[in-house]
């Protein structure tokens, strides 16, 4: 088993594909809110719709580890943005738990935001419904900066068991 304990405060930079009007929407998002912190946008998106992107999650029925990238269009254009390593890290285990790419993932959670705030926008996933009982489970992730994690992957039968803990010891 894997152990990776994250403590960081320096940004990197890195790359999402993403259409110009999410772009534009994920900085205006952090600059009216976060004071230009991308990382800190990337975190508000995940802890309000981590339990529904679990919901479209297709990696079960896949039966691969591979994402599912973008569907192609030519509106795509790829954006450099700094973002903390706690943050992409998430990003990339999402990305294999559900099945998706971590541009993908960004552009469905600023979808769903634009569609709470009202904005015209055609998601390409409706954000699902939760019934009372995942409502209480969900309710119970715990979520925050700095974390412990501990992750296992079976390969044969495409298992993955993850344990995340705040604060990190």
């Amino acid at each position: 088993m894997k152990t990776q304990h994250f403590f960081t405060h320096k940004n990197n930079v890195t790359s999402i594909n993403i259409t110009l009007f999410h772009y534009q929407y994920l900085v205006y998002l952090s600059n009216t809110r976060f004071n230009g912190n991308i990382s800190l946008t990337i975190d508000y998106l995940l802890k309000k719709y981590l339990v529904y992107l679990y919901k479209i999650s297709q990696a079960p029925t896949k039966r691969t580890l591979t994402a599912t990238y973008q569907p192609r269009t030519y509106n795509y254009v790829i954006r450099k943005i700094q973002i903390q390593p706690t943050y992409w890290g998430k990003l990339g285990e999402l990305r294999l738990f559900l099945g998706y790419s971590i541009s993908l993932l960004i552009r469905i959670m600023l979808d769903w935001e634009m569609q709470q705030e009202g904005n015209p926008v055609t998601p390409i996933f409706l954000i699902p419904n939760l019934n009372p009982d995942e409502q209480i489970i969900y309710a119970n992730i715990q979520s925050g900066n700095n974390y412990s994690y501990n992750n296992r992957i079976n390969h044969i039968n495409l298992e993955v068991y993850s344990l995340f803990s705040c604060p990190a010891a």
